[in-house]
Formats: C-alpha cells, structure tokens, sequence
C-alpha cells in the first residue's frame, strides 16, 4: 500500500520489481481519490493504463462516468512528455501550462487531485536521468502553488549498478517519502523486516568490497598495460636502434675493407703477372692500406665505446690536463700539407688546467674537428680556440663555415646512429657526436652546438676546473676491453 505514505507526504517515489504489485498500488492510490468523489489523473504507458483500468473497474467503479464527470483522465506519457521537452529538457513553461491545465480541470470544485506518473521513468530508460530529476523538481515547483498528491514509480532495475548511485539519491532527494520495492515493503514481521535490512546492509558492504577489488584490479591491469606498451616501443626502439646500426655498421665496415682487399688483390695481380713488386707502388698500396686499416680501427674503438658507455664501464683515466698543449697538438696533426693556414689555432696564456683524462678529451676534441673537416668546403678556415669560461672552468671551442645543420635536424645531432647529413655527405657511423657528449658529461662537464647567422657550425665544449666525475667514470683506471 502506498495510499498512507503518499497522503501524509505529497510527492512519493515507488521502485517496484513486477508490474502486478505496481499496478495494485496505483489502483489503490487512484482508487481511494475516485471513491471518496476527488480526482485522478493517471500518466502512463498503454500497457499500465489498461491493467489500470480493468483493475479499478474490479473494484467496482464506473471509469466511463468519471471521466465524463472531469473526476479521471488517463493520457499517454510518452505524448505528454514530448509536449514538456525543449531541447532534451523538461521546460518548467511547458510543465505548468500543460501539466498545470490537466491539475486545474481535474481540481474543479474543490477537489484534491491524485496523480501517478511515469513520465520520468521513461526518461531514465532513455538514458536521461538527468531530465528525470530536472521533470521531479518542476513537479515540486508546481506543489508550491496547487494542492495534489503525486505518486511517481520506477523500475528498480533502471537503477542496477554502481554508476547509477548518485541519480538514485538524487531522485529520492526529490521526493518527501520512498516506498522501496515490493520484496521489502512486502514484510508485515518487524523481525523479518530487520533481517532483510541486515542482509541488505551485508551485501551492500560485500558490494562495496567488491568495487574496491575489481577496482584495484582494474588499475593493477591499466599499470600493466602501460608497462606492456612502454616495453614494447622500448623493443621497437632497440629493434630500429639495431637495424640502423646494421646498415651504418655494414656501409662504413665493407668501405675499408674493400680498400684493403682492392690493393692486396692489385698488389698480388701485378707481382704474378711480372714476377717483381715495384717499391713505389708497393709503398703506395701500403699507405692505403694502413689508412684504411686505421679507419677500421677507429670506427672498432667507437662501436667499444658505445658498448661501454651502455654498461656503465667507460672509465676515465684521471690526472691534470693542461688543455692548450693538448689541443695544439691535435690541430698541428690535423694540418693538411697543401693548406696548412686552413686550422687557425687560438688560446689563452696561461691555458687552463683541469682534471680529466687526457686521452678521452683528445678523443672529443679529435671528433669535432673531424666533423668540420669533413663538412667544409675546401679552402674555408677552421677555427679552434681555447680559453676559460665565466665560471672558472675551461672551454673549448671548434667552428667551421661549412654546410651546417639543417633546423629541423639539430636537436637530434648527439644521437647516437644520427647523421645530420646524408647522400654525398655521408660517412661514418653517426657515433661520433654521441661518444663526445658522453665523454664530457662523465667530466662533469656540457657539450653545445651554435649555428650562426653567417653559417656553418660551432661546438663548445665546457669543463669544469675541478671535474665532478660521474660514477661510470671515477673509476681511475682505464679498460681495454669489454
């Protein structure tokens, strides 16, 4: 029954589990107002408008003379919503001038008016709740200025499942009194009555536990998942990394070593077909073979230094290091004999000393002029200074007025495998840039590259006075081997 709570409290929610135990109730609620002379109006489905009316006709009442009397009317909710929506909403305009003239025909002469409506359990099936709720609180504004009991039902089952949770007590929030479904409201026994509200309290708190399980699950498995990709692009990178070492490594290997097999098989050819080998082209092909064999062994030293800078085991050779000599030395041994004005070689006096070690930053300063050997048109100057940087440490600096790098290329240009520059101007291994910058962060220290406006490029490489070494390099002693 729900004729008490309804009457006592103006606006009722009904969740019901079976249209049988609804369609009592209303006849109930409909019932009561038609029997004592007041009214009813009835908003709802065809399908509980004619289970409704053979009910209250049981009941012996004459629907016919009822209506005619303006004491019932029964109209589709389907239709009267569609007059009460602007843009997916109830509009509370269209509300009271059409809800409000059915309240005032049905409420002549003084009569209280009965309602029962489902529109908004429509709207819930349709997956607007939130239009429900929107349709219960124009149905609240409209009780401020009519008297009439309403009595509104939903389907228990529209509200199954934890995303449902904040409408649902939002809706009961809406109303002055709830009946719950039949399979409580049912129970006459307190004792039973208790029991059932003890179970209900169990499962909701087995439900809760639940969420909070599956929940953990669920978050256990997105943090796998995002394990499972950052792996595989992980493999995908190494993969790329491993092909384009491939191709690098076989291209500058086989280059060499074509050389070397190209004037041993000359060599050979001609002391077969003459039975003598001439000193001056025997020292000729010698020449290239140890340049070539020395490009080998450069291009070996490299691939063992990225394997151990990948291990942790670069180790540096620690002493003091005065730069200006050392540098000096390497752009004397750099002279091109047909253009020895081509490196220009500038330093302070006195230079400065550092900590580090000694061969490594040969290696580094040895790469950059390589590059802009490499890079530069034949005739244009290469600059190489050497001085102190504004915080006490040492700078070396290596500028050339070649091709430099295109824009879109820069940032990537210490990557290991990375050649900023490929067809014609394509050699080595693209290792190079990568070993240097290695080399001077273990010292503790930043490599740069500048592009000035007038082109080419100038690397700077800054060290501190008192080298910080990095723990892959402090280890004193120096490692041949892997």
């Amino acid at each position: 029954m729900v004729s008490g709570p309804v009457v006592a409290s103006g606006h009722v929610a009904r969740f019901y589990e079976s249209d049988t135990s609804l369609v009592d109730n209303v006849a109930d609620f409909i019932g009561g107002a038609l029997h004592r002379a007041d009214a009813g109006v009835v908003i709802a489905t065809p399908e509980h408008r004619a289970a409704l009316a053979d009910e209250l006709q049981g009941h012996g009442l004459n629907l016919a003379q009822a209506e005619a009397d303006g004491r019932f009317l029964a109209v589709d909710a389907q239709q009267t919503l569609g007059r009460l929506m602007r843009d997916g909403a109830p509009a509370f305009d269209l509300v009271s001038d059409v809800l409000g003239t059915v309240l005032d025909g049905a409420g002549h002469g003084g009569r209280r008016v009965h309602v029962f409506g489902e529109m908004v359990a429509l709207l819930k099936a349709d997956g607007n709740g939130r239009a429900a709720i929107q349709l219960e609180q124009h149905w609240n504004r409209l009780q401020d200025s009519r008297d009439f009991l309403l009595f509104c039902a939903y389907p228990l089952g529209l509200f199954n499942g934890s995303e449902h949770a904040d409408e649902l007590r939002q809706v009961c929030r809406e109303h002055a009194a709830i009946v719950p479904a039949e399979s409580f409201s049912q129970l006459q026994d307190e004792i039973d009555r208790g029991q059932a509200i003890a179970l209900l309290q169990q499962k909701a708190l087995s439900l809760e536990a639940e969420i909070v399980r599956r929940e953990a699950a669920e978050q256990q498995l997105r943090e796998a998942l995002q394990a499972e990709r950052v792996a595989r692009r992980s493999a995908e990178d190494a993969l790329m990394v491993r092909n384009q070492f491939l191709s690098i490594a076989s291209h500058e290997l086989r280059t060499p070593l074509a050389v070397l097999s190209g004037q041993a098989q000359l060599a050979v050819r001609r002391f077969v077909r003459t039975g003598d080998l001439d000193p001056a082209r025997v020292s000729q092909a010698l020449e290239a073979i140890k340049g070539q064999a020395d490009k080998l062994t450069r291009l070996i030293d490299q691939l063992l230094d990225v394997s151990r800078l990948d291990a942790g085991k670069l180790a540096l050779e620690v002493s003091e290091v005065d730069l200006v000599p050392l540098v000096q030395r390497i752009v004397e041994s750099a002279r091109p004999p047909r253009d020895p004005e081509r490196l220009c070689f500038s330093a302070e006096q006195p230079g400065p000393v550092i900590r580090g070690d000694a061969l490594r930053l040969e290696q580094v300063v040895t790469n950059l002029l390589d590059n802009a050997v490499k890079y530069s048109p034949s005739g244009e100057q290469i600059e190489v200074s050497v001085g102190s940087d504004p915080n006490g440490g040492a700078e070396i600096a290596v500028r050339d007025h070649g091709l430099g790098i295109p824009r879109d290329r820069r940032e990537h240009i210490f990557e290991r495998f990375y050649q900023a520059h490929t067809g014609a101007h394509r050699s080595g291994m693209g290792l190079g840039l990568f070993i240097s910058r290695e080399i001077v962060e273990l010292h503790g220290g930043a490599i740069r590259a500048e592009f000035p406006l007038d082109g080419g490029t100038r690397f700077v490489v800054r060290l501190p006075a008192h080298a910080s070494l990095s723990s892959a390099g402090a280890t004193g002693s120096r490692q041949s081997s892997d």
